[in-house]
């Protein structure tokens, strides 16, 4: 399957099947002189075969591990060393950090070079579409970067059957967000075909739909001025508790979509059946401790450098009226940090 962006200018095609790397890749390597291919060094290992006939390879650390400013810079002397031109191509294969991190590299090499994302993750069909790059700070995640549009992104869904349990359900934390994003029937369908756990052969129509959900926002608002901020559900919180346990980042979302649906239940009513919500992520393998056991006051720190805020002692939170309803609203640190304390007695 295919799909297309449709920005005024420089769009891109996002290719999604299985057993489409080569093939699909030769429709744009052929048309550079070099080519340099980015990969996440654990992704070489397993799938070695698939890589034996691309040259200039620079296998990177796996993870958040790689989206530092020593590792990034690394790569780009080892690109400049090899006599990198304007001209010539990137090709980025891995989960989400190694794409965020590679197009990090892309956009900033020479003042920017042309990239093909291929996502070997399930948590990677979100990250690869949108045209954002980043890397890490230790104040947090994802403070430094730009927006930078590939020339393709080839999601071929082969990766995913070597994928362990742990990086299914990471990646199923993006999946869940979008579900809620898309609507009620979304997520009823979504959480009635895991309701007796994770399959990744069963995800294909979510992952499409996720894909639809996440190109809808990105095509209305690429640079999160408004609208894309949506797609940020569950991420403030999140990324505090993947920064202070060191969490996959998925696994991190679903613990703030939790998060998310309390304070939308304070703000509306008690709209969402949360114990419901919270026995279904326990029951299909989430680990809990960390809402149970976080610091309210630490967590705070952490989002206070959130790229979603306005004011100071105010924190900006992604929130649902009702699936498929989100809104952008403010939070002072106080209530915040009363909330969340909350939370952590009912989890």
């Amino acid at each position: 399957m295919e799909f297309h962006t449709t920005y005024s200018e420089n769009n891109y095609t996002i290719y999604v099947n299985n057993g489409i790397l080569k093939e699909t890749l030769l429709k744009y390597t052929n048309q550079y002189e070099q080519v340099f291919y980015i990969i996440d060094s654990h992704v070489y290992d397993l799938h070695e075969k698939k890589f034996k006939d691309f040259n200039n390879v620079i296998k990177v650390p796996r993870g958040e591990s790689f989206k530092t400013i020593e590792n990034t810079m690394s790569v780009i002397d080892e690109l400049l060393d090899q006599n990198v031109k304007r001209n010539d191509l990137m090709v980025v294969i891995g989960g989400g950090a190694t794409g965020d991190g590679g197009a990090f590299v892309s956009s900033i090499t020479l003042r920017g070079l042309d990239y093909i994302h291929v996502p070997t993750t399930l948590l990677a069909h979100d990250s690869a579409i949108g045209g954002k790059t980043a890397i890490n700070r230790k104040q947090g995640k994802n403070l430094v970067g730009t927006f930078y549009r590939p020339n393709a992104v080839i999601y071929d869904l082969d990766f995913l059957e070597t994928l362990p349990e742990e990086e299914v359900l990471s990646g199923f934390g993006e999946v869940i967000k979008h579900a809620m994003l898309d609507g009620q029937e979304s997520i009823d369908a979504l959480l009635e075909k895991t309701k007796n756990g994770v399959d990744i052969k069963n995800l294909n129509a979510f992952i499409l739909n996720g894909i639809r959900t996440k190109m809808y926002y990105v095509s209305v608002d690429e640079k999160e001025d408004n609208l894309r901020k949506f797609l940020n559900l569950g991420h403030t919180l999140g990324h505090a508790l993947e920064y202070a346990f060191k969490l996959k980042h998925g696994a991190a979302v679903v613990l703030g979509i939790i998060g998310a649906l309390y304070i939308s239940n304070k703000r509306y009513d008690d709209t969402f059946d949360i114990k419901s919500f919270i026995n279904y992520v326990k029951h299909i393998g989430y680990d809990l401790s960390p809402l149970k056991n976080m610091n309210a006051t630490e967590m705070i720190r952490y989002m206070s450098s959130d790229k979603k805020n306005m004011r100071k002692s105010y924190i900006g939170y992604v929130v649902l009226r009702e699936f498929g309803q989100p809104e952008l609203i403010e939070i002072s640190t106080s209530d915040l940090e009363t909330l969340l304390n909350e939370l952590k007695a009912i989890v």
